[in-house]
């Protein structure tokens, strides 16, 4: 082969293209995108939506429960105001017999213990009547004729006798102030008033005692045979002079 043909066939380079310089762009705009607000949406779960309502339930249950409680009280002592102003008050009567026959003038009329018995039952009801009467050792006296013993018999007296004591000097007494505080005492509790009929200033603590109970305290008693101390500790005082003319 020739070097013609030689050359002939091989490929011949093409020439290189010149890249034609690219366009500038545009600078891009700026875009700026606002903070996405972010909201929280709060499920309300059926237990939250009725806890409040419980809750008002609850309170006002208290509140009615609070009433009722105050409405039963006040019925109760209403009811207990009607009982006691349906029923007359409870008297128990202790008549320290010495301080009450020694009380009275020695030339004046003896009480009827029968009337004095009714004027202090007057619109109440006696529950108990209670003489404490000294009674003389002598067997050959009759006891329900004696002195402070006689009066009482006839009428609806519970009588308490002790013998009386005699000293040397030759006088006598008899004494009934323990035995007259304790059964006063005792039946405090199922009395509204205690009446005493003595002035002597020894029963004053006694009464102080029944009065701390809400028993009211009668003292009723001769002016003479009265202490000043028994008058002014009495809720009601009785002097039995001004009242004679009923007793006698």
């Amino acid at each position: 082969m020739t070097e013609a043909a030689t050359k002939a066939d091989e490929p011949v380079a093409e020439a290189p293209v010149a890249e034609e310089p690219a366009e500038a762009s545009e600078p891009a705009a700026e875009v700026t995108v606002a903070p996405r607000r972010r909201t929280t949406t709060r499920r309300t779960s059926s237990a939250d939506a009725t806890a409040p309502d419980l809750a008002g339930l609850f309170g006002l249950v208290e509140q009615q429960g609070t009433v009722l409680n105050e409405l039963r009280a006040g019925l109760l002592t209403l009811g207990a105001q009607l009982d006691r102003a349906g029923t007359k008050p409870r008297v128990g009567l202790f008549v320290d017999v010495p301080n009450l026959m020694y009380g009275q003038e020695p030339d004046a009329k003896p009480i009827n213990m029968g009337k004095l018995l009714d004027f202090m039952r007057q619109g109440r009801d006696i529950v108990r009547a209670t003489a404490y009467s000294p009674v003389s050792d002598n067997p050959s006296e009759p006891l329900e004729q004696q002195k402070f013993v006689a009066p009482f018999v006839p009428y609806e007296y519970r009588i308490v006798t002790k013998p009386l004591k005699r000293f040397a000097d030759g006088s006598i007494k008899g004494n009934f102030d323990v035995e007259m505080a304790i059964d006063m005492l005792t039946m405090a509790d199922g009395l509204d008033v205690i009446a005493i009929i003595s002035g002597d200033a020894d029963f004053a603590r006694a009464v102080e005692v029944v009065q701390t109970r809400g028993v009211r305290v009668e003292v009723v008693a001769f002016a003479r045979s009265s202490s000043l101390e028994m008058r002014s500790l009495a809720d009601r005082y009785v002097e039995l002079g001004a009242v004679i003319e009923q007793l006698v």
